[in-house]
């Protein structure tokens, strides 16, 4: 961890897994109803709308989720792994970005990293935290990261603003904001970073 290879940062949750898909099956269990299908086009409304719940209702059932270890337990997207030992075998580090909140749980840390060797996925790094690729800028420097990629239009643009080359990656919940560059598999991922590793000058 150097900070001098090349970088490419990750995304979890909607990014290497199917964060949403899990939540609302959760949702389901922990409220005793049924809930809207994941792979709906959400036309940008906020989850808890979605789902049909009141903020405060959502949080709750979110604070269930975490602290239930339900994030140990996630599907992860066919490809990640083969995709982070690509990145490593190509001489770069792999960087895992996530905004889950480690400082308010003491869980969120040791979850992330059972499910990230669970599902083999190879990294150097771990970031935790709302400022992410601004972080991970102080750590490695800018001109270091080959690519981001993320789920949430938020994010997408806190790397955009940084200058990083940044792609989102396609879900029905971020099919309404417009990204210049948009990724639906860890396979496009996989070939994003080959072609942008080769343009580096």
């Amino acid at each position: 961890m150097n900070g001098l290879k090349p970088v490419v940062a990750l995304d979890i949750d909607g990014t290497l897994s199917d964060y949403h898909g899990w939540f609302t099956r959760f949702a389901e269990l922990w409220t005793g109803r049924e809930m809207p299908s994941p792979h709906e086009n959400t036309d940008g409304v906020p989850l808890y709308k979605w789902l049909g719940m009141s903020k405060a209702n959502y949080r709750q059932c979110k604070l269930a989720y975490r602290q239930g270890g339900m994030k140990r337990s996630m599907p992860c997207y066919a490809g990640a792994s083969e995709l982070t030992r690509a990145v490593r075998k190509a001489g770069c580090e792999v960087w895992i970005c996530t905004t889950r909140p480690y400082l308010r749980l003491d869980n969120i840390d040791p979850d992330t990293r059972h499910w990230l060797r669970r599902n083999r996925i190879q990294y150097d790094g771990v970031i935790f935290g709302d400022h992410k690729y601004r972080d991970l800028v102080k750590l490695v420097g800018a001109k270091q990261v080959v690519l981001v990629v993320d789920d949430l239009p938020e994010m997408y643009e806190q790397a955009q603003t940084l200058g990083l080359p940044v792609a989102l990656r396609d879900q029905p919940y971020n099919r309404v904001y417009h990204a210049h560059t948009r990724v639906s598999n860890c396979n496009e991922i996989h070939a994003l970073f080959k072609k942008l590793l080769e343009e580096r000058p």
